[in-house]
């Protein structure tokens, strides 16, 4: 953003987002490069644009490099789908998320959560599936064929690198425009943050495909990333080597604008929970022991049983 008292600063996607219609064709443009999995051009594109901002949410964007963004306990996810007795795994979804009761205190970082699915071909044919039969789950109205038919591995995975950009998204001022009658332009700060949630988007995807790079998973199952209640809801699948295909350029139009909500898809696009890519499990909520309780147990002829240890998908999708 310029500083106060410069000159009017004018970005050239304040007058391509105008209309939903450019906005739209701006942002199918962009989905098409990341369904693709070329993240590369796609990063050219967007850090582009996001240079010319010259603002302090745009050098948060820059920051944040294929250095700086990282999933950790990958090492740990190798390990277990080695290890898995049961049907290899050869589906894998990762999303990331915010949770949905931040607090707001002054100077608090707010820090992405990440969600894991595994699957085998008992749930949907993943092993051959070509990249545009995976998108086209993606894609389908009713959700995926693979939905609610995770694997119980437990795992746990963090994503890294992101706190401040994350953070400065959900305080951002201009997270909506309202288009009222013709508007020659889009309100600078609106590019702004629309840049920023496709950054911190193009960042998750990138980590994942880098971690993919550094560390192989046994198997080399389908990867599929993609976001829970942010914008834009992008799905990236990282396919084999090998078995990648082509998949045309999607030509869907604008249906719900980007002021309808403040963090949500400004299109429609698969939201990796709204969707049924991932699941969000009920979390049991533990009460504590009172002094009937303690009691009761002393009191019983056997000792008091164990309760059965809950998984770490569990954990996971409890949020």
């Amino acid at each position: 953003m310029p500083k106060s008292g410069a000159s009017i600063y004018v970005h050239r996607l304040q007058a391509t987002f105008a209309t939903p219609e450019g906005e739209s064709e701006w942002d199918a443009g962009l989905r098409a490069l990341v369904e693709a999995g070329d993240l590369a051009a796609a990063e050219r594109l967007l850090s582009e644009e996001i240079a010319a901002l010259d603002s302090d949410l745009g050098r948060l964007c820059l920051a944040a490099t294929r250095d700086a963004v990282r999933i950790s306990g990958w090492g740990e996810l190798a390990e277990a789908v080695a290890a898995w007795p049961g049907a290899p795994v050869t589906g894998v979804t990762l999303a990331m998320g915010n949770d949905a009761d931040l607090a707001f205190e002054k100077g608090q970082l707010h820090h992405p959560f990440m969600l894991l699915g595994l699957y085998s071909d008992e749930a949907w044919e993943w092993s051959r599936a070509t990249r545009a039969e995976v998108l086209g789950q993606c894609d389908a109205p009713e959700g995926p064929d693979w939905a609610g038919a995770e694997e119980d591995i437990e795992v746990w995975l963090d994503v890294t690198g992101l706190d401040a950009l994350n953070t400065a998204l959900i305080h951002h001022k201009q997270r909506h425009f309202i288009r009222d009658g013709a508007v020659a332009e889009a309100p600078l700060r609106y590019v702004e943050f629309t840049l920023g949630c496709w950054w911190r988007a193009l960042a998750f995807h990138r980590a994942i495909a880098a971690a993919l790079v550094e560390q192989a998973l046994p198997g080399a199952p389908v990867v599929v990333s993609g976001l829970v209640d942010m914008r834009p809801a992008v799905v990236c699948a990282h396919m084999p080597k090998g078995r990648g295909g082509k998949r045309k350029p999607s030509r869907k139009k604008a249906v719900t604008l980007a002021h309808d909500a403040p963090d949500e898809p400004a299109f429609d696009a698969p939201d990796m929970a709204a969707k049924g890519l991932i699941v969000r499990k009920a979390e049991e909520e533990e009460r504590p022991l009172t002094g009937t309780d303690l009691r009761r147990r002393l009191a019983a002829a056997e000792p008091a049983p164990e309760e059965p240890k809950r998984s770490l998908l569990a954990r996971l999708f409890g949020r």
